[in-house]
């Protein structure tokens, strides 16, 4: 993946125990929500200035903020100078995850004795 490259700057700053702790309090500071959208659930914390290009920044909290995974990928996709997806492209997508996800069956009583 073209992003691949991008990753060997953050690798050694995300494997240590200081990232760990520093993630945690990020999380708990911006409320468990992603800071774009608000989702909750599985998040992610982002460096406003990449790694890449700020590494003295790598641990500032002022420099981090939480996301959830969708609004992360656009970040960064950004960054990388990948441009966003066609919205009519995304807009198919939703329309075939709506599909995909699954109906409430409703319960049906047998008259048959």
């Amino acid at each position: 993946m073209a992003l691949d490259r991008f990753s060997r700057f953050s690798r050694p700053v995300l494997r240590t125990r200081r990232w760990k702790v520093l993630r945690h309090q990020i999380l708990e500071r911006d409320g468990w929500a992603c800071t774009e959208c608000g989702k909750r659930g599985r998040l992610e914390v982002h460096h406003k200035k990449p790694v890449r290009t700020a590494p003295e920044l790598s641990f500032d909290p002022s420099n981090l903020t939480s996301l959830c995974p969708a609004c992360h990928t656009r970040h960064t996709r950004r960054e990388c100078g990948i441009p966003d997806p066609d919205p009519a492209r995304v807009a198919w997508r939703q329309a075939v995850s709506d599909l995909e996800a699954p109906t409430e069956q409703k319960e049906i009583p047998c008259s048959l004795p």
